[in-house]
């Protein structure tokens, strides 16, 4: 070790160092003084500036959103996510069930408990609202009498036939103005037929009015129209087969592929799906605030506003799938409200966990603090120690909660950092008290408390300013909930340091008082008399227990060779595993795996993995007429990234191939008046081919069937991505496409945004990432 001295004595270093423990000492003696003759006047004074420090939990803010809590607050993702929010809100909120069979899930009685499921649904009245109120509702495309779907007619098929397409009960001035268009002919032009265009718009727009809707729910059993009956009828290979060949749905008359709900399939030598694990089933809930009746609230978990009821609805729609049932089936579910639920239960689970572990630790402080005997006894004194812990928690959650600083699930555990560390201080302080030499034996009660903490002080001081020191550093990050964490963490040791030098060290000293005045250690108003304690209990079983078996042990020979060669093995195979690292990032995995949602996403994963994350590009503060080039280059220059790219399903495609087809207009090439837009677009978008891009907009105006589009305030597409095998793929497939998104050129202040779920992780992995990088360079750097 090199000294610290120089020729002519200590350096100025060692000096100061000297110094400072010096002023620390002094320091603490007088405190330890203070505190042996003012005890009453300490404890009433922390528990008075304790309770004004908790009085700050009144602005206690709980954060459980993923990208509030792992994402960088200056990233794109968030500031994105809180645009969309503001000026795009999804307004749709999906529910979930997948549905396990121990064996098989393609039979009748499977399908039977999957339909009750179903019909319990539907029963749930939550403040009088019925999933009837609720859901997402969708015309119904019924062909032919009774609703059934038909095969379309050949062209030489007689023009009486035509009720097998559009019904007997079809409007007939809708049929005749189909049939007078003497340039179609016979029915063979249905290659370019579309009814918004070659209809009357008003007999058209009237029969668009008339159709019915029907609430969004997505199953295999709509295959058989949820009929009890005919499912319960079905043997396996009629269901074999109708999952395998139907591709339109009966109930709502749009194509399905209804293999897709299923997971753990199996097919035979055909590829054909003859068995499967499981069934997802879908709920589609409508949430538009601004049309809600009743209290709007912040979903706990993804802090979008939605009416309370709904999220009423969702309470029962959980409980009633998670219920305990005697089926062959299991269910695991996923619901609006279920990241809001989670972090609720975790905190209840978390709470007894902790309650526990302060038992267990109360326990341990007795058997370390006290003795077996009525007076040495030291539960008072334990439980005080223990509380004045939690008092530091409770300071600490005051402070940050007053600045603001939100409250994050990884706090759950600050109790119990707080509650080791905090021991270790009483403990520091009770063995301070116990080594004190006999040089101090005939000092006063106050003046033997400012020797123990003349020593015990400046011990725990270095250890908490440690402590400190690194979670100050560790709330630098720029990750949120870690940053948070940090902070509380660090205001948490301050506080919890405080309190054990003067709160628990004035009950300490009071305790002192009690046993030099024989008193029992429980009911301080019994004094015993010439008390003498049994010798058993003046024996220290874990000093014991150390130094005769575990001391004497290890200095044995074989033993030191066995030591060595274990951690060795352990150092060997350490370095093979960081061999094999990997950085990757995922919010799940904070999630605790007991829970409901943890089991969801679990099956989800293995059952239904995802072929590629999927995205969303918005486009607004422009003129969406005057740059419809510029947004065909867009979507083209997207659509060469082929190896990050997997679809892109932009609104502009279809729309160019029916302007041009109906309206004889020549895009992308030709620029289009305003007027001319917004009539083709409000065709367009009560079209059968572009009514589903409907939604993808939004307008300064509500778009009808027979009025031109208003001005467009917003436009958006969506795109999947390539499944990728990791952060060396996806992070810098994520940078390429926001750099091709910050290239499009639709005029000053225009806004371009690239969005997707997937960033959340993303995002976060580009950081840490970086942060690896330049934790290696400096690491470097400071080697060499």
């Amino acid at each position: 070790m090199p000294s610290t001295e120089g020729p002519s004595g200590p350096t100025g270093l060692a000096r100061l160092g000297v110094s400072f423990i010096a002023a620390l000492e002094a320091f603490f003696f007088w405190l330890g003084c203070f505190i042996g003759h003012h005890p009453f006047y300490v404890i009433s004074s922390c528990l008075l500036i304790g309770a004004l420090f908790s009085s700050g939990l009144h602005n206690f803010t709980q954060e459980n959103r993923p990208e509030k809590l792992w994402i960088p607050s200056d990233s794109h993702f968030v500031r994105d996510s809180e645009w969309m929010r503001n000026n795009f809100p999804n307004n749709v909120r999906p529910q979930f069930a997948i549905f396990e069979a121990q064996e098989n899930i393609m039979t009748s009685e499977n399908l039977i408990q999957i339909l009750d499921v179903i019909e319990e649904i539907k029963s749930i009245k939550a403040d009088g609202t019925e999933w009837s109120n609720i859901c997402l509702k969708i015309p119904v495309v019924t062909f032919g009498q009774g609703g059934g779907l038909r095969r379309r007619r050949a062209a030489n098929e007689s023009e009486s036939e035509w009720d097998d397409i559009f019904g007997s009960d079809f409007d007939d001035a809708f049929e005749e103005d189909l049939f007078k268009k003497k340039d179609f002919g016979e029915p063979s032009f249905l290659k370019n037929f579309d009814p918004s265009v070659h209809f009357d718009r008003a007999t058209y727009c009237s029969f668009l009015s008339g159709m019915q809707e029907a609430c969004w729910l997505s199953s295999p059993l709509e295959i058989w129209n949820y009929e009890r009956e005919k499912i319960g009828n079905l043997d396996l290979d009629e269901i074999s087969t109708a999952l395998n060949e139907t591709d339109v749905s009966p109930v709502f008359g749009i194509p399905r592929d209804y293999l897709k709900m299923l997971g753990g399939v199996q097919m035979d030598q055909n590829g054909t799906v003859i068995s499967a694990k499981t069934i997802l089933v879908t709920w589609l809930v409508k949430s538009d605030p601004s049309k809600a009746r009743g209290e709007i609230t912040n979903d706990a978990g993804t802090g979008d506003s939605v009416a309370k009821n709904i999220l009423n609805w969702e309470a029962e729609f959980v409980n009633i799938l998670n219920k305990n049932r005697n089926g062959s089936i299991t269910i695991y579910t996923f619901s609006g409200r279920s990241f809001g639920d989670v972090s609720g239960t975790a905190i209840k689970n978390d709470a007894k966990k902790l309650s526990i572990g302060f038992i267990i630790m109360f326990i341990y402080v007795q058997l370390m603090l006290g003795r077996f005997n009525l007076v040495e006894q030291r539960a008072v004194l334990s439980l005080i120690g223990i509380g004045s812990v939690g008092m530091g928690c409770v300071v600490a959650y005051g402070i940050c909660s007053a600045f603001g600083i939100p409250y994050g699930p990884v706090h759950n555990i600050l109790p119990f950092l707080m509650l080791g560390i905090g021991i270790d201080d009483m403990f520091v302080i009770a063995q301070c008290w116990a080594t004190l030499g006999p040089e101090v034996s005939t000092l006063s009660l106050p003046e033997k408390m400012g020797h123990t903490l003349k020593h015990a002080g400046v011990s725990i001081t270095i250890t908490s300013l440690t402590d400190f020191t690194a979670f100050a550093i560790g709330a630098t990050t720029v990750l949120p909930s870690l940053r948070s964490f940090c902070i509380y963490a660090a205001v948490g040791i301050l506080a919890t340091y405080v309190l054990q030098a003067t709160f628990f060290t004035a009950w300490f000293s009071l305790d002192l008082r009690r046993m030099l005045d024989s008193r029992d250690g429980f009911l301080f108003c019994i004094k015993y008399k010439n008390y003498k304690p049994n010798n058993c209990s003046q024996k220290d079983l874990f000093k014991s227990a150390f130094e005769a078996i575990l001391g004497s042990f290890l200095f044995k020979t074989p033993v030191k060779v066995i030591v060595l060669v274990c951690t060795a093995t352990l150092l060997i195979f350490g370095s093979w595993g960081l061999s094999m690292l990997r950085q990757e990032f995922d919010p799940i995995w904070f999630l605790p795996q007991s829970t409901y949602l943890f089991k969801y996403f679990d099956k989800s994963k293995k059952f239904y993995p995802s072929d590629g994350e999927p995205g969303t590009i918005f486009l607004s503060n422009f003129n969406h007429y005057d740059h419809l080039n510029s947004i065909a280059d867009m979507i083209d220059r997207l659509e060469e990234q082929k190896d990050i790219i997997k679809e892109v399903d932009a609104w502009y495609t279809p729309f160019q191939k029916y302007s041009n087809t109906h309206f004889n207009t020549s895009l992308p090439g030709e620029k289009l008046s305003e007027d001319r837009f917004h009539d083709i677009l409000g065709r367009f978008l009560f079209s059968p081919t572009g009514s589903k891009y409907r939604m993808k907009f939004i307008f300064n105006g509500t778009p009808r069937c027979l009025l031109d589009a208003p001005p467009v305030k917003i436009s958006s597409f969506d795109f999947k991505f390539r499944k990728f095998k990791g952060s060396v793929e996806h992070v810098p497939a994520m940078n390429r496409l926001k750099k091709i998104i910050s290239q499009a050129e639709f005029g000053d202040g225009a806004v371009v945004k690239v969005w997707a779920r997937a960033f959340a992780g993303w995002e976060t992995d580009e950081v840490i990432i970086k942060n690896i990088k330049k934790i290696r360079e400096t690491t470097f750097s400071n080697y060499l």
